[in-house]
C-alpha cells in the first residue's frame, strides 16, 4: 500500500516528511543521510545511506 505525503514549504525548500512506520522499519535516525535517486517517468527512489566512516583507512 502506497503512503501518501503532502509537500510543505520550509524556508526556500519543499519538504516531504517520512512516515513513522518507515522510520521504524528502516531504523532511520535524525541526522542520517538519505539518498534521493531520480528514476525514469518522473519517479524518485529514496534510500538510507549506510556509510561507515573510518579515520585514515578503508573499511
Amino acid at each position: 500500500m502506497p503512503l501518501i505525503r503532502k509537500t510543505r514549504l520550509s524556508g526556500s525548500s519543499i519538504v516531504v516528511t517520512i512516515p513513522s512506520q518507515l522510520i521504524e522499519a528502516y531504523d532511520i535516525d535524525i541526522g542520517e543521510n538519505i539518498e534521493i535517486i531520480p528514476l525514469d517517468c518522473g519517479e524518485i527512489k529514496i534510500r538510507k545511506v549506510n556509510e561507515k566512516h573510518t579515520f585514515g583507512g578503508a573499511v
